[in-house]
């Protein structure tokens, strides 16, 4: 009764289409191709789990058909599942066999987290166009090794951070109005999925749920405050529900020189049925903005009221995944802020500090010194 309650729900929220997907990634059923456009297939896609299944795998065949030529994951019967379900005709042995294939232009990597930076290295020293899904890195020291990597490939690379990207952000960018000497105040209330002990996540090499799911938030508000230009030192607080477990049921808050507040709660004490459901809240200037869970938005700007709803709801995964093949792609650096930033509060967990000051241009600088030097 479940099931079919939650796949009804689903429906309603994100349509027919990719709640068939979800369903089949979870279930490894064959699907059609979602498109009558055809290309040569040139998109090689590493890790098969339910994210490159039913999220990357969806937005690429709805766009292109059946345009994966080969895909490849360290669980087999992962790869031979998905490639049985969206006819993705080669199913190399190892990624080295994936990247030496002279027909593969572009790879998408969604594997597990601590391996992306390695992935996205290797491809892009074979020339290739990189998609890393999110995080881009889970140490400085990968983090440094992929910045060499980019500086020096003749490929293109894309990240994977989304939120960017959803019509409700773009909408509230274009309605905004920035007050060059305004700070922003944002609230990010994200429930998320509740993990078990020994869900990979939990690894010690993973980076925790800061790399994996907070960086989300953090990578959002990086970019809205390039909207009118980024601060430089913010002071960052933690607090934990569980000093056991201090990247779980926890709060950060970003205060910075430019009079920016900034916070955002993970909470997992109870799964939500329809999975990760977050509320954003803003004010900047005359502007005062509510996004709901990315499927509806209200914004007030002076005696203005505009309301939209968003359905199937977007949180921005088509234009992330797309942006190889578009004009329109995410300024790089702003990546790379965000996750130095990300790394710092990682950093901060471990170590459980609660407190801590952080300067982007300081940090921003001995990156570029230390890529120099490698």
């Amino acid at each position: 009764m479940n099931a079919a309650l939650k796949f009804l729900r689903f429906v309603s929220i994100y349509g027919a289409g990719r709640t068939l997907f979800k369903a089949a990634g979870r279930l490894r059923l064959p699907l059609p191709a979602w498109s009558l456009r055809r290309a040569e297939p040139d998109i090689a896609l590493v890790g098969c789990g339910q994210f490159g299944f039913a999220t990357i795998g969806y937005f690429l065949q709805s766009a292109f058909g059946r345009r994966i030529r080969a895909c490849y994951d360290i669980d087999p019967r992962a790869q031979s599942t998905l490639a049985r379900a969206m006819g993705v005709p080669l199913m190399p042995a190892s990624f080295d066999e994936l990247i030496a294939d002279p027909g593969v232009r572009i790879v998408y990597i969604a594997s597990n987290h601590a391996s992306h930076a390695d992935y996205a290295v290797q491809a892009l020293a074979r020339g290739l166009d990189v998609y890393v899904e999110k995080p881009v890195a889970v140490s400085h020291a990968q983090l440094v090794t992929l910045l060499r990597a980019v500086r020096d490939a003749r490929g293109r690379v894309f990240a994977g951070y989304n939120r960017p990207f959803s019509a409700a952000v773009r909408l509230l960018r274009g309605e905004i109005g920035i007050d060059p000497a305004g700070g922003f105040s944002v609230q990010c209330f994200v429930s998320g999925h509740r993990l078990a002990a020994d869900h990979w996540y939990r690894r010690p090499d993973e980076g925790t749920r800061i790399c994996g799911n907070v960086g989300h938030w953090l990578d959002l508000m990086v970019h809205i405050w390039a909207w009118r230009s980024l601060p430089d030192l913010l002071h960052v607080t933690l607090a934990w529900a569980d000093p056991e477990e201090p990247d779980d049921n926890l709060a950060i808050t970003i205060a910075s020189d430019r009079g920016d507040i900034f916070t955002v709660m993970l909470t997992s004490r109870s799964e939500p049925f329809e999975g990760i459901n977050e509320t954003i809240c803003l004010q900047h200037g005359e502007t005062t903005c509510k996004i709901d869970d990315f499927r509806r938005l209200t914004l007030w700007r002076g005696s203005r009221l505009l309301r939209r709803r968003f359905w199937p709801k977007d949180v921005g995964h088509r234009g992330a995944i797309l942006q190889p093949f578009r004009e329109e792609s995410r300024d790089w650096q702003e990546v790379v802020l965000s996750t130095l930033l990300m790394l710092h509060i990682t950093d901060m967990v471990k170590r459980r500090q609660r407190e801590s000051t952080f300067s982007l241009e300081q940090g921003r600088a001995a990156l570029a010194r230390e890529i120099d030097i490698l």
